[in-house]
């Protein structure tokens, strides 16, 4: 019962102060280049730009630009993010994401979870069934982020941040094993006192260099299997 407490509290407390503002505009970052490669972004506040007017400053526009910078290459990142989204919530609209015809897909969750105090079992059911969803899809690679730190929540009382901040935790520990489990990366975000766009920076380094070797292993798998086919051929 605590759970959706301390959420309707959060959001009353932040509702008029700028770090409950959200970008708005066009949710997609495109960085021009032949042949770009699409990276989508799933989640809850943080993904969807929480303390940010743009997606340029969010981090959507931070993994655009550090992802092109490592391919040297064209980069579309598409942000399909709900302030409030839960693992459950995402999990049962995902069927209105289009998530086909993308290199990589990131899964940012459990913001929302942790304020709720979703529970371990509800979690791992509902994360477990998600990143099977995705992985299924034709994308090459698949990512988990991370909770994002809960010192950001300064409108709660020390008693419910501490709550909270180890629910985070917890929810962390889970999806390391689901992540184990299901072959997925984990990408572990850094702690943050504040979300601005210097944080979204600093995380979108984080997950560009993990895309950007995600991607030159997939191509240098494909050029190996050509090249084997070639020499196959060739006998």
């Amino acid at each position: 019962m605590l759970g959706p407490l301390f959420w309707g509290w959060f959001k009353a407390k932040t509702q008029e102060q700028h770090e409950w503002r959200y970008p708005t505009g066009p949710s997609e970052i495109k960085i021009a280049g032949t042949d770009p490669a699409r990276i989508l972004i799933i989640g809850d506040g943080p993904a969807a730009g929480f303390g940010v007017r743009t997606h340029q400053l969010g981090i959507a526009g931070h993994l655009a630009r550090h992802l092109s910078r490592h391919i040297e290459g064209g980069v579309v990142v598409t942000v399909a993010a709900q302030p409030a989204a839960s693992a459950r919530s995402t999990r049962k609209c995902l069927s209105d994401i289009d998530v086909e015809g993308y290199d990589s897909i990131v899964l940012m969750l459990a913001t929302t979870d942790a304020f709720c105090l979703t529970s371990r079992r509800s979690w791992r059911r509902n994360m477990t069934g998600l990143v099977h969803a995705l992985k299924s899809t034709d994308a090459s690679s698949v990512f988990v982020t991370s909770a994002a730190s809960l010192h950001l929540a300064r409108p709660l009382t020390p008693f419910a941040r501490r709550l909270t901040g180890r629910h985070a935790r917890t929810l962390n520990v889970e999806t390391t094993r689901i992540c184990a489990q299901t072959n997925t990366p984990m990408i572990w975000l850094d702690a943050a006192s504040d979300l601005t766009s210097r944080t979204y920076a600093k995380w979108g380094r984080r997950i560009g260099t993990r895309v950007a070797g995600s991607m030159r292993v997939d191509h240098d798998r494909r050029v190996q299997i050509s090249r084997s086919t070639h020499s196959y051929r060739g006998v």
